[in-house]
């Protein structure tokens, strides 16, 4: 693979002293450092991803299919030549001269902090590209001090924010989409997981992470946001006005926390890269990402490794909202986008006469209530002119990269306060814009799971209201998104496969004077995959006509998980006579797309208001969120391959009690490894996964499953 221009210029710096690897930043810092410093760097191997052999290994495969094989790839990459320099720095995890270890696999890299003569002794391993210093740099693209009216962090004012109000997102709701179902990293500051807003749809990471996330400037689980600006962002996707403002796009989307900033707003590129490689490697739909480093405090390798890491999410099918930055009027053009919001689009716009390559970033720009673009939202165009191994969008002569994509409300936006739970402030920044375009992505993904990279960004593009100069600008990008176009321009996806099935348990005749109706509801997910889901009940009335809902529960259901609730529901005396039909339904919600249904009809002489309670086990559930996983096992368990012997396929099944890493390998009776069948995150439930043996010879062969301390062999025999 290739070795950088740039990086001859280090042995001219110090002689024979450094191989090539070593950039000329990290050689001053070497060079400056005590013997016991622990200096952050970034090592980069030299064989990075094959954009072509990922775009041939995954055609025909669906959006999942697609994930997990170039996730499989890129893994099978790093660990192949970063198995070395992995155990060396193992070894040297008690000695005091190696910390904070990351080994990535959306870019073939290393994030780690060692002192001077650990990172010379790096530098005799074959395979590495460049080894970088990454110092840390503030990189935050909001004004944090309020600029509204605010008293002890909430103004008393409960209200829609106008920025909602604008892209039209309460429109949306009434539609059934409110992001149930999907999962938004936010690569922020942390998150005030406790805020009252954000609280009942955090992401469940298990014992693993228990804080709803990762913190990867101290890697650690410590998630918890000490500046503001996470919260501020994670409240403008997903705030759902529990504490009174309704300030969130996607209300009901939920939240998993990537802190890759330190409480001052202070970090480096290998951090946030770290998290984005944890954001796909655990199933985030997409993320938001309000930060960025502009011109001058970036180095070339991390501007590189920017782009080879937003074309690997683009291959892996994760989408990103990114901020453009703040520098309007500080930064000359081509220079005055922060990367990664640099990066190209998914979608080039046909404004976009000068073709180069694609990644998937969407850059965002930031408007104010009168549709003005902000004083300080950066301008395009940016170029990758001069840098390898692209060398496209050049500038001057050439149009360069468009750059933003979109924009959205950035000025006076209010949204969740991390100091108080049932607070809020007013903030301004291209940080406050990207949030409205990632919970609007989050609208659009509830609509339509499958919707690649591309077609979010064309929908988002294509519907948005144009501002400025027409057609798309390096100014407005295609203007100011539209969530409502948007998702009525998304095309319906293919609903999953549950059924529920609610049964009478008593009588269904309501006398005069009101009653109790008493019934069970079944849940069932058939998909090899978990569900999210809303389930709520209602009724048709005498004449026509429904009431509802009268339980509406958020549901996360584990792959060939059961859920099951005994339940009663008062009926009134008020209530007019006549026959009713009592309904379960699972789908977007109460009055939006229904996955599956069932009924029973009922019968009574007057009318009422109706009430209603959840019980299971003789204990009433509130009205919270609840995430359910049923039927999930107490202990870990590999059970023996069904058939055995086979030919040439048999079905090996695995329990999790808690969600975790899973690894299945299948060895032939030498030791040699023959298929990988598991390598990622699996959730607390029971899975089964095909073992295909097509073009090995007959004999017995081992599966070995290992999961935190858990570690069974199991044998099976292949006769052909």
């Amino acid at each position: 693979m290739r070795k950088l221009a740039l990086f001859m210029l280090a042995l001219g710096l110090t002689g024979s002293a450094f191989a090539t690897t070593f950039t000329p930043n990290l050689v001053d810092k070497l060079n400056s450092s005590s013997p016991s410093e622990l200096i952050p760097v970034m090592v980069t191997m030299q064989q990075q991803a094959e954009t072509d052999l990922m775009q041939s290994m995954t055609l025909g495969l669906d959006k999942r299919a697609t994930r997990e094989s170039v996730v499989g790839y890129l893994k099978d990459m790093a660990e192949n030549t970063q198995g070395d320099i992995r155990s060396y720095l193992e070894s040297l995890k008690n000695s005091g001269k190696v910390s904070h270890v990351y080994p990535l696999f959306i870019v073939n890299m290393i994030s780690l902090k060692a002192t001077p003569e650990i990172i010379r002794q790096l530098d005799n391993f074959p395979g590495i590209d460049n080894i970088c210093y990454e110092q840390e740099s503030f990189a935050l693209a909001g004004e944090f001090t309020p600029v509204g009216p605010v008293v002890n962090g909430y103004d008393g004012t409960d209200e829609i924010t106008w920025g909602l109000t604008d892209i039209h997102a309460p429109e949306v709701w009434q539609l059934g989409y409110n992001g149930t179902g999907v999962l938004v990293g936010m690569v922020d500051t942390g998150v005030n997981y406790n805020h009252l807003d954000l609280t009942d749809h955090m992401w469940n990471g298990g014992t693993a992470y228990p804080n709803h996330g990762w913190n990867f400037y101290s890697n650690n689980s410590t998630t918890m946001d000490g500046y503001g600006h996470g919260t501020h962002t994670a409240g403008t996707v997903a705030s759902d006005g529990t504490a009174g403002s309704q300030c969130g796009v996607a209300p009901n989307a939920t939240i998993m926390i990537l802190k890759v900033l330190a409480d001052n707003g202070q970090g480096s590129p290998a951090q946030c890269m770290a998290g984005l490689n944890f954001a796909v490697d655990h199933g985030c739909d997409l993320f938001s990402m309000s930060l960025g480093w502009y011109a001058s405090l970036i180095t070339p390798p991390d501007i590189i490794n920017f782009r080879i890491s937003s074309e690997n999410l683009l291959a892996a099918g994760l989408p990103g909202a990114i901020c453009a930055g703040n520098e309007w009027g500080s930064y000359p053009v081509p220079n005055n986008v922060r990367t990664p919001g640099r990066c190209p689009p998914p979608w080039l716009s046909p404004a976009q006469t000068l073709i180069g390559g694609i990644s998937n970033v969407i850059c965002c720009g930031a408007t104010q209530q009168d549709h003005s673009i902000a004083s300080f939202s950066s301008h395009g165009p940016s170029t990758w002119g001069g840098i390898l191994p692209w060398n496209d969008y050049a500038y001057n002569p050439g149009m360069g990269l468009i750059r933003p994509d979109v924009s959205a409300p950035g000025v006076g936006t209010k949204s969740c306060l991390n100091t108080n739970i049932s607070g809020y402030t007013i903030m301004q920044g291209t940080s406050m814009a990207t949030p409205h375009v990632a919970g609007t992505m989050a609208l659009m993904l509830q609509k339509n799971m499958s919707l690649t990279c591309l077609q979010i960004d064309s929908i988002l593009e294509v519907t948005a209201l144009d501002l400025g100069t027409a057609g798309k600008d390096n100014v407005f990008g295609a203007g100011l998104i539209n969530a409502l176009a948007a998702v009525n321009a998304t095309p319906a996806g293919v609903n999953p496969n549950v059924t529920i099935t609610v049964t009478p348990t008593g009588s269904t005749t309501i006398p005069a004077s009101g009653g109790t109706l008493y019934f069970s509801i079944t849940v069932h997910n058939n998909e090899a995959f978990s569900v999210n889901s809303q389930a709520w009940t209602e009724w048709t009335i005498p004449g026509g006509g429904t009431q509802g809902p009268f339980i509406n529960r958020n549901l996360t259901i584990a792959a060939g998980a059961t859920i099951n609730r005994n339940v009663q529901q008062n009926v009134a005396g008020s209530n007019p006579a006549g026959s009713y039909t009592f309904w379960g339904k699972m789908g977007t919600g109460f009055g939006g797309t229904v996955y599956a249904s069932s009924s029973f009809p009922f019968t009574k002489t007057t009318v009422a208001s109706p009430g209603e309670v959840w019980y299971d086990n003789n204990t009433t559930y509130g009205w919270d969120d609840e995430q359910v996983t049923m039927t999930v096992p107490q202990t870990c368990s590999l059970s023996e391959a069904y058939p055995n012997p086979f030919n040439p396929t048999t079905t090996i099944s695995f329990s999790l009690p808690v969600a975790g890493k899973v690894m299945l390998k299948v060895y032939d009776v030498s030791g040699r490894e023959v298929a990988k069948l598991v390598d990622g995150w699996r959730e607390a439930g029971t899975h089964q996964v095909t073992f295909d043996a097509t073009g090995l010879t007959s004999g017995v062969y081992l599966y070995r499953m290992t999961t935190g301390n858990f570690n069974a062999v199991g044998k099976m025999a292949l006769l052909k």
